[in-house]
């Protein structure tokens, strides 16, 4: 017997497929592409990994200029500032583009431009390091100011009892005014001259008072600075020495610190002996009369007092 089988025909529906076109146009890239193109890149340009790359018909979106095979703003792109491979190259910085010309964006760790010449870009060094110490003008230890790169400043400090001019106004005879930092040596004339810190002495045992503050000393020890003792001899008498064992005499007194330079305005202290009498003076001429007049022989300038 003859069996009939129907036949069935499929159709395909078009229905929300669009045209292969449309399909093509909206396609998703995969993950290795980076991004999608949409209905508002039709006309040109893609993005691959975050830079935009010409359309499959090689064009790019407006405004920007195919060079390779990217699409660039050669008004702002280092790489093709102005024209395609044109690149901003600048020493010690990193270069930028405006309006199509190299211009310089940042200068690298360590330089700074300060001539404002793009051809030598980022030409100073700059180790400027804001409130690290630096070395003042007057060669004391300050603070770097780093307002201006190209200019830092380096802020001394307070001037302090050192026998220097730690502030940089030219001198340190401020010092003075430091409670404690200077003390005076007072002067009296008697069975020879004695000079001490305690005006007493100068007022007893056969001593008057010639002058009160003769002269100032340190009370502290510091660099360039040395220990100035009193001593007592063996007749009886005083002298002053550098030597803290008083050239094997007495040591009576720890009178302080004098220079062993003429620093901070010091004046020179001269020793002089005579007969068993030694006679110091902060006065040219007292020490050329009492070498002239009295017979004394000038031994030393001993140091420097104030």
């Amino acid at each position: 017997m003859l069996r009939l089988i129907p036949l069935v025909l499929v159709f395909a529906c078009a229905g929300g497929g669009g045209t292969d076109t449309d399909r093509r146009d909206a396609r998703v890239p995969d993950a290795a592409d980076g991004g999608r193109v949409d209905a508002g890149d039709r006309d040109g340009g893609r993005r691959d990994g975050g830079a935009i790359v010409p359309d499959d018909a090689g064009n790019c979106p407006s405004g920007l200029t195919r060079c390779g095979g990217a699409c660039v703003d050669t008004d702002t792109e280092p790489t093709s500032c102005g024209t395609c491979g044109r690149t901003c190259v600048i020493p010690n910085a990193e270069p930028s583009c405006t309006a199509g010309e190299c211009t310089l964006g940042t200068c690298r760790d360590g330089f700074a431009d300060c001539d404002g010449n793009l051809a030598n870009g980022c030409e100073a060094s700059d180790s400027c390091v804001a409130g690290g110490s630096c070395t003042t003008i007057c060669g004391s230890t300050g603070t770097q100011t780093c307002t201006d790169r190209c200019a830092p400043t380096c802020t001394p400090p307070a001037e302090l009892c050192n026998a220097r001019d730690d502030n940089c106004d030219g001198e340190c005879t401020d010092e003075a005014g430091l409670p404690g930092c200077r003390a005076g040596v007072h002067r009296g004339s008697g069975p020879g001259h004695v000079y001490s810190r305690d005006v007493n002495v100068t007022r007893t045992n056969g001593y008057s008072t010639e002058s009160e503050n003769y002269f100032y000393v340190y009370t502290g020890p510091g660099e360039g600075l040395s220990g100035l003792y009193r001593c007592l001899k063996g007749n009886g008498l005083f002298f002053l020495t550098l030597d803290p064992g008083c050239e094997g005499q007495t040591l009576a007194e720890m009178m302080g610190f004098v220079a062993r330079d003429a620093r901070c305005g010091g004046t020179p202290l001269f020793r002089m002996y005579r007969d068993g009498n030694h006679f110091y003076t902060t006065s040219a001429a007292e020490r050329d009369g009492a070498i002239t007049t009295y017979g004394y022989t000038l031994e030393s300038t001993l140091g420097y007092v104030w």
